[in-house]
């Protein structure tokens, strides 16, 4: 059996994601391709294949088996992380889910970080609401990814537990500084909260590496929001005068942002996570 042929391209980037050589601990791992991915490719010690349900958990254990993986892969009922205990894993990747389904589960497996504990994310939506509870939370993103598959974007994230003295403040002045040159008519202090927003709504990582998925992603997101803003002007009301702010707030963080992607250098400063 090819795993190759069973596993898509967006699960490749999540296994690509792991650290080599760590206890893994896959949560929702649905038919366990991932799990099975990453002990194929060398890419984990071993893994624990968790999932809620158990028609899941029953094809994730067939699948393994024609695998002959049984003794890197072991299977549990859980609800997110309540089967795990702390010391087990290393690493946990959380995937495939609604982006406050995967607040919850970090909320609740708490007890699980330890001091340079990692976790991958793909969040399929409320990826602002991710990136903050991260960042207030010692959870310090050290990559992120942003890619197209089947015409749908995807994000996965990877972050780190680090004591509060080892994170970044998000909203500290020589990070407000560096947004100068792309908004030089704005105050200092509504550039660190600038700063703060652009990091949870568009992801700081894919703006250092200048991702063109995430260009391409704004682009088509800042035409849709012209279309709106057009549409609403045509209307009339408090409550559509109130909708327009929003979307010109929104287009005007969008166009920073797609001068960021587009200048020689990076906007933010060097030195920030890994």
């Amino acid at each position: 059996m090819d795993i190759e042929k069973r596993i898509s391209e967006r699960m490749k980037c999540i296994a690509g994601m792991v650290t080599p050589g760590k206890r893994v601990a896959d949560i929702g791992c649905d038919h366990a391709y991932t799990s099975i991915y990453l002990i194929e490719k060398k890419l984990a010690e071993a893994v624990i294949a968790m999932d809620v349900a158990e028609g899941p958990l029953s094809s994730a254990k067939s699948n393994i088996i024609a695998f002959h993986l049984e003794d890197k892969i072991e299977t549990r009922l859980s609800d997110g992380m309540s089967a795990l205990s702390p010391g087990e894993t290393q690493l946990s990747i959380i995937a495939g889910m609604g982006g406050l389904l995967i607040i919850d589960i970090l909320k609740r497996g708490e007890e699980i970080w330890k001091e340079g504990y990692e976790f991958v994310l793909s969040p399929q939506s409320e990826l602002p609401e991710v990136r903050r509870f991260l960042r207030e939370n010692c959870l310090q993103i050290v990559d992120e990814q942003m890619m197209l598959e089947d015409g749908k974007y995807y994000n996965i994230i990877k972050a780190v537990y680090c004591s509060d003295n080892d994170v970044s403040d998000a909203g500290d002045e020589s990070k407000g500084n560096a947004l100068l040159d792309a908004t030089a008519e704005t105050g200092f202090d509504t550039l660190n909260i600038l700063s703060e927003n652009i990091r949870d709504n568009y992801g700081e990582k894919l703006i250092e590496k200048k991702s063109p998925v995430l260009k391409q992603y704004l682009v088509e997101k800042l035409e849709k929001l012209n279309g709106i803003y057009c549409r609403l002007s045509k209307e009339s009301g408090d409550r559509v005068v109130d909708r327009m702010a929003e979307v010109s707030l929104e287009c005007s963080e969008i166009e920073t942002v797609l001068e960021m992607l587009s200048r020689g250098r990076n906007s933010f400063p060097k030195g920030e996570g890994v």
